[in-house]
């Protein structure tokens, strides 16, 4: 893939990207300082798309964090978007000029443009073509200049590959964290950080992550590691940078807050939304001289702050959008680099442009997530774009060797989802920790019964008829049906008194059908502010919840015929500790996404004789003789579960992963023949 290539995929997704969004307001309510607007669920009008690919385009998300919002009703007013609360459709706006619309009324958001600062950067040359030349890092990583060795001395309690984590990855220029659910990849990230900086005085970190959260999680992770491990000198030289922090997340740790001026924050932020007219040239002259006479000012703050850092950290959008400021930063004897160790945190959720574009900035790149998670946003179809936008360095690593650590111990959730979670996403990689397995009290917060499902009843399909349908209402797939036996499930649940809200969470990938099980929900008196979390399963990883409900709606559905789609069962599975609940119609069941988790749970336990099919492939029946038979195929064992018309294949369906996989019936004949 060439420049060309990044370029026109660049191209390609700006196009696809509208310049704004139309919502309709539900209601405005002021908050002292702050407006808190609650949105229309699916009325969005995106600039440039056709009206039918709005509803995909237009959701919320924390891309619009920092957009300038402008409406023209009932007074022309302007502010900015200091969060989102993307389950309940709200956003919640600062520096308001005047009250926001109302019922009924539309309020125009502009998201940031960060893409036109990967596109700034891409038609740099000299660096896009540094960029471009550590492409081969990702897959064919080289060992880093020898550095202090790491092992974790004050972390007894870490797990054997946290350790190994810490002692290989530093090693390496290019190294992967591969943390699935539940393995504590964001704690072990912490503690690695927390150790990188000790052993080396003079080194320096970026750290990015996909969204605002994500960088809070990670950064207090740290801090916590410093603190524990007794090196509470460094807390102070840790540093978040930007605006859309959740503060709650600092109560404690203020240390590591920007030291900007709000009010300088807060006139930037007023004078972004109050663009002149393009035809008052004198206007227009005044305000970007004043725009650019802040922002100077605010560059002038995050440098030093960046300059006094050891660890800086940000979103991979901030770092995107301030990448002349990073490279203009003294490399301190690094080199050309300003800092040693870049690190990727949520990298599968960040595309392979912008991870290239940035990873000039370090000396070496840490990338920790999960490959089987979600992947990043991407709104053109255009092939070049799916190969840089669609996918992440993830994609491009190696699958074993001393840069690449799999966490494979988790103590999240119970044995039997576990199994299920692992067999049929990681290969079975993946299992409980054997602490978690000695603790009586960790087993006993799995083992409890929900309705008819005994305690020791973990993974259940419920059948459910119908298929889905497109509600014009709320603007998208609805399945009636399930949506009810959701709610008569939930409601039992509350009702036994062996369950708090808390406990539950209902999960489905479309929003209508998310709208429709709240008013579900409501209808048996269970409002979401009781505490039972209905979502949408994009808005759920990194959360977990004893039980989860998950609804599919319509696993037909092209949405749901892709891997994206597969990372997504991942994610509602996986958020689990005790119990899943899901709810599939016989079509749901046959559908290439959920077959082979169907077929899983099936042949789980299958305890009949297992017969060699080299041993059925002597018999002149074959390969009618096989069907419906347990065998086994090389290193695989399962059921036999079809032949072609014309007998010259077989499918076996895997017992371990639910997976079928084609078998050439000439193929065993032949070696049946070669053994006598």
């Amino acid at each position: 893939m060439s420049l060309a290539d990044l370029r026109a995929a660049l191209t390609a997704e700006l196009a696809a990207t509208p310049e704004y969004y139309d919502f309709k307001v539900l209601r405005s309510e002021r908050e002292g300082a702050l407006w808190r607007v609650t949105l229309e669920p699916g009325y969005v009008f995106a600039e440039g798309q056709p009206p039918g690919q709005t509803a995909a385009l237009g959701l919320l998300d924390e891309s619009l964090e920092g957009a300038s919002a402008w409406w023209g009703a009932p007074a022309k007013g302007h502010a900015s978007v200091l969060a989102l609360r993307v389950e309940e459709d709200q956003l919640v706006l600062q520096n308001a000029s005047c009250a926001p619309p109302g019922p009924d009324q539309l309020i125009r958001l502009y998201p940031p443009r960060f893409l036109k600062a990967l596109v700034e950067a891409a038609w740099d040359t000299p660096w896009a073509e540094a960029a471009l030349a550590l492409r081969p890092l990702l897959s064919r990583p080289a060992p880093a200049p020898a550095g202090p060795a790491l092992n974790g001395t004050p972390f007894r309690w870490l797990r054997q590959a946290q350790r190994h984590a810490l002692q290989a990855l530093p090693g390496q220029r290019c190294a992967y964290l591969w943390g699935p659910p539940g393995t504590g990849k964001t704690t072990t990230l912490g503690v690695l950080l927390a150790e990188y900086l000790d052993s080396r005085p003079g080194a320096r970190i970026l750290l990015v992550s996909s969204t605002n959260q994500a960088v809070d999680q990670a950064l207090v992770a740290v801090d916590k590691a410093l603190l524990k491990g007794r090196r509470e000198a460094l807390r102070p030289s840790l540093q978040r940078l930007g605006t859309r922090f959740d503060p709650s997340a600092y109560e404690g740790r203020e240390h590591l807050l920007p030291g900007t001026d709000p009010a300088l924050l807060a006139t930037l932020s007023r004078l972004e939304s109050s663009r002149p007219h393009g035809g008052d040239a004198l206007a227009l002259k005044t305000w970007s001289d004043r725009l650019a006479a802040l922002r100077e000012q605010l560059h002038a703050d995050t440098r030093r702050a960046l300059r006094q850092a050891r660890l800086a950290a940000m979103t991979a959008s901030r770092a995107t959008a301030s990448l002349a400021l990073l490279r203009s930063l003294d490399g301190g004897g690094r080199g050309e680099t300003p800092f040693d160790l870049l690190v990727f945190d949520e990298a599968s959720q960040l595309s392979l442009a912008q991870t290239l574009l940035l990873m000039p900035l370090g000396a070496a790149a840490l990338f920790a997530g999960d490959p089987q998670q979600l992947a990043p946003v991407l709104r053109s179809r255009e092939p070049a774009a799916k190969r840089w936008l669609g996918r992440s360095a993830f994609a491009e690593m190696p699958r074993q060797g001393p840069a690449v650590v799999l966490l494979d111990e988790q103590s999240r959730m119970a044995p039997p989802i576990c199994t299920l979670v692992s067999e049929v996403f990681y290969e079975g990689a993946l299992r409980v920790a054997a602490d978690a397995l000695q603790s009586p009290e960790w087993l006993a917060r799995r083992q409890r019964p929900l309705a008819d499902l005994a305690a020791a009843d973990h993974v259940r399909l419920l059948p459910v008829k119908g298929p889905g349908r497109w509600s014009a209402q709320d603007r998208g797939p609805q399945r009636p049906a399930s949506a009810e036996a959701v709610a008569d499930a939930v409601a039992q649940a509350l009702e036994s008194g062996h369950w708090l809200p808390r406990d539950l969470v209902v999960l489905t990938p479309f929003r209508a059908q998310r709208t429709l099980l709240r008013r579900c929900l409501q209808a048996r008196g269970i409002a979401e502010e009781a505490g039972v979390r209905v979502s949408t399963v994009h808005r759920a990883q990194g959360s977990e919840a004893p039980v989860v409900f998950f609804d599919p709606v319509d696993a037909n559905l092209p949405f749901l015929q892709t891997e994206d789609a597969r990372r997504l069962l991942n994610v509602a599975l996986s958020r689990a500790q005790a119990k899943v609940l899901l709810y599939l119609s016989d079509a749901d069941a046959a559908s290439p996404l959920l077959a082979p988790l169907v077929q899983r749970l099936r042949l789980a336990g299958d305890s009949r004789t297992i017969i060699p099919l080299q041993a059925l492939a002597a018999a002149p029946d074959f390969p009618r003789n096989a069907l419906g038979q347990r065998v086994s195929a090389g290193r695989v064992t399962g059921e036999v579960q079809r032949l072609s018309p014309d007998g010259r294949q077989l499918w076996l369906v895997n017992e371990r992963s639910g997976a079928a996989l084609p078998l050439d019936a000439d193929f065993w004949r032949a070696r049946a023949r070669s053994a006598l």
